[in-house]
């Protein structure tokens, strides 16, 4: 099991003596995603939360790292760098497959005293709903990234250049490996808040799927579509959801 002692880097915080008293809001990266995708939503948040965007092992910053294709041992990495954020009021988001550690990494801190005081999860049916695109971590090189292609979300010219598919063929099918074959782990549903949001035009995700987190969680569930696709991250619709989310949280005084 992770030591929870173990000091993570606090990448997305801003200054302590100007926001002690922001709850903290840390982001999951989807699939083939890195930490930056969520630099939007830092930028439009600056005086609502302070954010921590948690790098998963083999991407962006830690692209020297080697990548995982295993749930549980990347899930021990985010407990790890999650952990010096858990002490004070904070908020999970999760985008996608960030969306099945978020619901996780809340699960487990609630089992330990330091619940979230709520999770987000995006573009992602719950755990337990039918999967409405066949898996594409079992096709051939050529067919999985055609089929990653169709998707969106990745940048065109990774499919030009021979040198970035071959340094990102494996990041992308470690991660979709991860995301369709994840089942969610022993042990009571979430017992905190629950808001749920995808866009509208989402082939990843439909209203039953996304219902399907309400038998996830003990608490409130709350589900909503905005506009756009499954890549919603930079949408100021988006941006305006997360901000009415933090608006909900009780207000705490500075904890030392």
């Amino acid at each position: 099991m992770p030591q929870l002692s173990t000091p993570g880097p606090d990448t997305g915080a801003v200054a302590e003596d100007a926001s002690q008293d922001l709850p903290t809001l840390l982001c999951l990266p989807h699939a083939g995603g890195a930490a930056r995708a969520f630099a939007g939503l830092e930028a439009a948040l600056p005086r609502a939360a302070r954010t921590a965007l948690l790098e998963l092992p083999g991407h962006g910053s830690r692209m020297a790292e080697p990548v995982r294709d295993d749930f549980g041992a990347v899930f021990e990495d985010l407990i790890r760098s999650s952990a010096p954020h858990t002490t004070g009021q904070y908020v999970l988001l999760g985008h996608s497959m960030g969306a099945a550690f978020a619901y996780e990494a809340g699960r487990y801190w609630s089992a330990l005293g330091r619940p979230p005081a709520g999770v987000v999860v995006v573009g992602r049916n719950g755990p337990t709903a039918r999967r409405i695109l066949p898996d594409l971590h079992t096709l051939s090189a050529p067919a999985f990234l055609e089929s990653v292609r169709r998707l969106g979300g990745t940048p065109p010219q990774l499919f030009e250049h021979p040198e970035l598919i071959k340094l990102f063929t494996p990041v992308l099918r470690a991660d979709f490996t991860i995301s369709e074959t994840y089942t969610p782990l022993p042990g009571p549903p979430l017992d905190c808040p629950l808001w749920v949001c995808a866009g509208v035009d989402d082939p990843m995700v439909d209203d039953a799927g996304l219902r399907d987190w309400e038998h996830h969680g003990a608490g409130d569930v709350a589900i909503e579509w905005l506009p756009g696709d499954h890549f919603i991250l930079d949408d100021p619709a988006f941006h305006a959801y997360v901000a009415g989310v933090l608006r909900t949280l009780p207000r705490t005084g500075t904890t030392h």
